[in-house]
C-alpha cells in the first residue's frame, strides 16, 4: 500500500498579529507556522509515508529571506533523512505574476537535491517505492501572461475565449498523461495535483491575498478516468468536492486572518491498494483565533464588570484575540483599554489583534469587510504607503498612483 502525506498553503513567512520573539530570534507567527509544518511531518513518519506531496504556496512570497529558507530547507532535509521524496507544485505566492521566472524553491532545482522535485510547469513525476508504484500529474498555479505570451491569437480574442482556451489545453494535457500512464501501468496509483481555484469550492481569505481574476478549473478536467485522487492547494478550508475519485483540499496549516477563525486545520494522508484510495484529514494543533464581542450599554457606571466577565468566559491561554466592545457614548471614558490588555495577559493570550471600543453610531459608520485583514491594505493602499516612503514628489506621486490604478483596474477586471 502507498502512503501520501498532502498539505498545501504552508505560507512560511506570514508574520499577522504577533511580534518578534528575542529568545527565539524570530517572529512569533514564523514559529506557529513552523510548528505546524514539523506537526504535518511528524505525522507522516508516523504513518510510514512513502511520498509528501506540497500543493502549492511554500512561502508568502517568492523571494523569501534567507531565514525563512533555512528553515524550511532543515525540514526538507528531515524528510530526505528519512529517505522520503518530497514533490513541490508551485503556486501563486511562489511565483512572480506574469513571469516564467525564479520561484520561492527554486534553489532545489539548481541544487538538482536527490529526492526532492518541483513542479513549476504541467509535468508528470514517476515514484517507485519500497511499497509499490505512484504517478503523479503536477498543474501549479496557472498564469494567463505565459498563455498569452505564448499563443498570438489569445491576445485578440475576448476574455471567455481566453479560458476557453486555457481550460481545454489543460483539460486535454491532463487526460492525455493519464491515458500515457494507464498504457503503462493500469493499476498503478495516478493522482493529479492542482493549486487553484476548482468549482464548487467554498472559498476564503485566500481570494484577498490574489491579485486579479484567476482561472477555475471544473472538477472534470481534473478527473479523466483513471485519475485515483485529486490532490489541491490555493483554498485555505479543508473540503472534499467529490468522493469518487476523492477531489480534496488539505487546507492551510496555519491561520492566517480571523476569516478563518472557524476553519480546521490540518493535512491529509493518502493510501493507494492499487486503484483503491482511502482518505483522512489530520487536524493540527494550530493556533486559536478568537473573537470576543461585548455590550455594555446596559451596564452603567460598570462597564468594566460587563467586559471583565465576557473575558473570563472565554479560554484565552495561548490564543490570538479580537474584542469588540460597544459602548454609550457616556460610557467611553469609564472603558479602559489600558486595563483590558491587563486582563486578556492574565488570561494567557499569545496576541491581542485589536481592540475596538465604539458607540453603535461609530461602529454603523465603520466600513467591516470581514474578509480582509486589517493588517493587509488592498494594493492601492500598500502602493501609496510604498511610494511615501520613497519620498516622492506630489506630483510624481500622483502620476505613479494613477498609472498603478490603471494597471490594478485593469488585472481585477482581467
Amino acid at each position: 500500500m502507498v502512503r501520501v502525506l498532502h498539505i498545501a498553503d504552508l505560507h512560511i513567512g506570514v508574520e499577522n498579529y504577533g511580534h518578534f520573539d528575542v529568545t527565539r530570534g524570530m517572529h512569533t507567527r514564523l514559529i506557529d507556522f513552523l510548528a505546524s509544518f514539523d506537526q504535518a511531518i511528524d505525522i507522516g513518519l508516523a504513518a510510514g509515508v512513502d511520498l509528501v506531496l506540497i500543493a502549492g504556496d511554500m512561502f508568502k512570497t517568492r523571494n523569501p529571506p534567507p531565514r525563512l529558507q533555512r528553515e524550511f530547507a532543515e525540514r526538507i532535509r528531515r524528510l530526505h533523512a528519512h529517505k522520503i521524496p518530497v514533490l513541490m507544485v508551485v503556486g501563486n505566492h511562489d511565483v512572480a505574476p506574469g513571469r516564467d521566472s525564479a520561484n520561492s524553491v527554486s534553489v532545489y532545482e539548481g541544487l538538482q537535491f536527490a529526492g526532492v522535485d518541483i513542479a513549476r510547469k504541467p509535468a508528470v513525476y514517476r515514484y517507485q517505492t519500497t511499497n509499490g508504484a505512484l504517478a503523479i500529474i503536477a498543474m501549479p498555479w496557472i498564469m494567463r501572461e505565459v498563455f498569452l505570451s505564448n499563443n498570438d491569437a489569445l491576445r485578440v480574442v475576448g476574455l471567455s475565449e481566453q479560458e476557453a482556451e486555457i481550460l481545454r489545453v489543460v483539460e486535454a494535457y491532463i487526460a492525455d498523461q493519464t491515458d500515457i500512464l494507464l498504457a503503462e501501468d493500469p493499476q498503478r496509483p495516478i493522482i493529479v495535483s492542482y493549486h487553484g481555484t476548482v468549482a464548487g469550492a467554498v472559498s476564503g481569505f485566500e481570494k484577498q491575498l490574489t491579485l486579479g481574476r484567476e482561472i477555475q478549473l471544473p472538477q472534470s478536467v481534473l478527473t479523466p478516468i483513471g485519475v485515483d485522487y485529486v490532490a489541491l492547494g490555493h483554498v485555505h478550508k479543508h473540503q472534499c468536492l467529490r468522493q469518487s475519485p476523492p477531489v480534496v483540499y488539505s487546507g492551510s496549516i496555519e491561520r492566517i486572518d480571523f476569516g478563518e477563525i472557524n476553519e480546521a486545520k490540518g493535512c491529509v494522508l493518502v493510501a493507494f491498494d492499487s486503484k483503491q484510495t482511502t482518505w483522512e484529514f489530520v487536524p493540527l494543533a494550530s493556533r486559536p483565533f478568537i473573537e470576543i464581542t461585548v455590550d455594555v450599554q446596559q451596564s452603567g457606571d460598570t462597564p468594566m464588570e460587563r467586559i471583565e466577565l465576557a473575558i473570563s468566559r472565554k479560554t484565552l491561554t495561548d490564543a490570538i484575540v479580537k474584542l469588540e466592545i460597544t459602548v454609550a457614548p457616556a460610557q467611553k471614558s469609564l472603558v479602559s483599554e489600558r486595563q483590558i490588555r491587563q486582563l486578556l495577559e492574565l488570561a494567557g493570550v499569545a496576541h491581542v489583534a485589536r481592540i475596538i471600543i465604539e458607540t453603535p453610531a461609530q461602529k454603523e459608520g465603520r466600513i467591516v469587510d470581514n474578509m480582509r485583514s486589517d493588517d493587509i491594505p488592498t494594493p492601492m493602499v500598500a502602493l501609496e504607503k510604498y511610494l511615501r516612503q520613497k519620498e516622492q514628489s506630489e506630483q510624481e506621486l500622483a502620476l505613479i498612483l494613477e498609472l498603478g490604478r490603471t494597471i490594478i483596474e485593469s488585472r481585477e477586471g482581467a
